[in-house]
C-alpha cells in the first residue's frame, strides 16, 4: 500500500475513534447526597446534538436517589449546555446537564420527623 493511501486510512481511523470519545448516553456526573440533587450529562460534538431519552436520564437519577435512601425523583426544569472543549476559539464539544431532585414519600418523611 503506498504511503499516501496508508496516511488516508490512518486519518480515517483516527477520526472514527475520536468520535467514540464522546458520550452518546446519559451518565451521572455529580450531585449532593444531603440535598438530594443528582446531575446527569452527555457530551456531543458541534453540529451533532443527539436526541437522547429523557426517560433514561430520569432512570439514572432515580437509581442514584434510591442508592442514597430516597424513594423517587423529580425533574428540575431546564438544562445546562456548556462548552467542554475549545479549538481555535470555537467550541467543538458540548456538554448538556440535567438536574433531578430526589424525594421521599410523605408517610416515610412523617415517621422520620417523629
Amino acid at each position: 500500500m503506498p504511503s499516501s493511501a496508508r496516511l488516508v486510512c490512518l486519518l480515517t481511523l483516527a477520526s472514527i475513534f475520536a468520535g467514540c470519545a464522546t458520550s452518546k448516553h446519559w451518565a451521572v456526573t455529580g450531585g449532593e447526597r444531603d440535598e438530594g440533587l443528582v446531575k446527569v450529562s452527555y457530551e456531543f460534538p458541534e453540529y451533532r446534538d443527539p436526541a437522547l431519552s429523557e426517560q433514561q436520564a430520569q432512570q439514572l437519577a432515580l437509581h442514584r436517589c434510591e442508592g442514597w435512601g430516597y424513594d423517587d425523583v423529580e425533574s428540575i426544569a431546564g438544562q445546562l449546555r456548556r462548552c467542554s472543549n475549545m479549538d481555535d476559539g470555537n467550541c467543538n464539544l458540548w456538554m448538556v446537564t440535567r438536574e433531578f431532585q430526589c424525594t421521599r414519600e410523605v408517610a416515610q418523611a412523617n415517621l422520620a420527623a417523629r
